[in-house]
């Protein structure tokens, strides 16, 4: 695996490049405002978001699970009084949509937080992850 970092804007903001070539732009302004990149630690939860899901849907579709609507959303609170401001609690919201058994989709969830996720392991060593899961549109 190999990431490569370059200046995009000679501020604050970078473009990062993987080895086939995809890029994203990353970073923050000095001030903090709004600028059209996504900044580092929104870039942890899109990977937490995205690795999860990967899995997610790879179980669903070994338990011969394909057509169903799927979204997830993540809120996540830091410690702002400290340097580094780290994350300390973080809620994935997995949200399904169709003909899905919800056992199905509880063990689906379950098994990508708690075994497979390699993202959700490193964060978990320092944050508390917790979960939810809805299936058109109740709780479960």
């Amino acid at each position: 695996m190999n990431i490569q970092l370059s200046n995009y804007n000679k501020h604050l903001v970078f473009e990062a490049k993987n080895q086939t070539g995809y890029s994203l732009l990353v970073g923050q302004t000095l001030d903090h405002t709004q600028v059209n990149a996504i900044r580092p630690m929104e870039l942890l939860l899109v990977s937490l978001a995205s690795c999860s899901s990967i899995d997610v849907v790879k179980i669903l579709n070994k338990q011969k699970v394909f057509d169903f609507g799927y979204n997830v959303s993540i809120d996540a609170s830091r410690e702002e009084d400290q340097i580094p401001s780290i994350f300390k609690e973080i809620t994935i919201t997995y949200s399904f949509d169709g003909e899905i058994s919800s056992s199905k989709v509880k063990k689906a969830t379950n098994l990508a937080l708690e075994k497979y996720c390699s993202v959700a392991k490193i964060i978990e060593q320092t944050a508390k992850i917790n979960y939810k899961v809805v299936l058109n549109k109740e709780e479960i």
